[in-house]
């Protein structure tokens, strides 16, 4: 991905990365950030007749019952999710939406805070900025009797904190070793990381997720290609 562009232009890339994934497993999501904590949720398409067929294909491995859902959030920094009914995902698609997720909730908070900020609407609303005392953060006030949103699953398991690995987090070295892979071959796969580095699945995604940042890949018709640039280079 270009770094140069804005956030604005940067979010709309790993929304539509988001919306090509969905697309490829029968899926929905809605990204809601017009409340505090920001949100995305995963369901099954909604019609009976992608539902029905759904239920036909499953298996054991996939099951998704109608009505399920996944939502991911982050609050007071930790990166949380929680599934209503059986919502059966492979490690693969949901670190995919994860990592996803991620960029997107930390691209939307720069965008908000840029156009609040530069272009003088919290000024001009009279309010001023808001600071963190050295002595310890302040405290939310209760949210006990806060409603739920209508967006929000109903029923649904307690929210469980995703731990970050930090063995998946990839090193230079790994990053490099990626990317003489990906210029060898004009492209990548996460299976060929996979096999030849003998990574993880996690890493293997992370690998990607840094590749296409520092402009070495582009994603094009649901294939890691390299990047023009990075063609021209070598």
């Amino acid at each position: 991905m270009d770094n140069s562009l804005s956030e604005s232009a940067r979010f709309a890339v790993y929304r539509e990365k988001l919306k090509g994934i969905c697309e490829a497993n029968n899926l929905s999501y809605v990204f809601i950030k017009n409340a505090y904590p920001i949100k995305l949720v995963i369901r099954p398409l909604g019609g009976v007749g992608e539902q029905m067929s759904m239920l036909e294909e499953a298996t054991e491995d996939n099951y998704i019952s109608p009505g399920a859902s996944i939502l991911f959030t982050v609050k007071d920094g930790n990166l949380t999710y929680r599934m209503s009914k059986t919502f059966t995902i492979s490690d693969t698609l949901f670190n995919k939406i994860k990592n996803i997720f991620k960029n997107m909730h930390y691209l939307w908070l720069q965008f908000f805070f840029r156009d609040l900020v530069e272009g003088g609407k919290l000024a001009a609303l009279g309010y001023k900025m808001p600071d963190i005392p050295e002595s310890g953060g302040q405290q939310d006030a209760p949210r006990e009797n806060e409603p739920d949103s209508p967006n929000l699953p109903g029923e649904a398991e307690p929210l469980e904190e995703i731990e970050d690995d930090e063995e998946d987090e990839p090193t230079s070295d790994e990053l490099t070793q990626a990317t003489e892979i990906a210029r060898q071959n004009n492209g990548i796969t996460q299976a060929m990381l996979e096999e030849k580095m003998g990574v993880t699945a996690e890493k293997a995604i992370a690998l990607l997720d840094d590749m296409e940042s520092a402009g070495v890949i582009e994603l094009s018709n649901g294939h890691y290609t390299l990047a023009a640039a990075d063609s021209e280079e070598e």
